[in-house]
């Protein structure tokens, strides 16, 4: 096997950020995906602090399309941020799980 030669400054760094200097970091884009991600849940939980609510009605209060409104509940209900109620008018009611 060859070995590989680590420079002096690398010794002091840990692999990850070894890694993302060798790969040129973190793309502006992905910086932006993450963000818009942070700020939709975000305005999910506020919105989910004054009650239950359905999709639509969150929809509606945040201005975010129904469907990623969906997808982003399906990932707080995944991590154990927000629980499925009742049904109302065909939609679930989600609410924030309390701590």
């Amino acid at each position: 096997m060859q070995e590989v030669a680590i420079k002096t400054e690398d010794r002091k760094k840990r692999p990850i950020d070894i890694l993302r200097a060798r790969r040129g970091g973190v793309s502006e884009s992905l910086k932006l995906y993450v963000k818009e991600q942070q700020r939709i849940r975000k305005l999910l939980r506020e919105g989910l602090k004054t009650g239950p609510k359905t999709v639509p009605q969150l929809a509606k209060q945040s201005g975010v399309e129904a469907s990623r409104v969906l997808w982003h509940l399906m990932a707080l209900r995944r991590y154990g941020e927000v629980v499925e109620g009742m049904e109302q008018e065909g939609y679930f009611l989600y609410e924030l799980k309390e701590v």
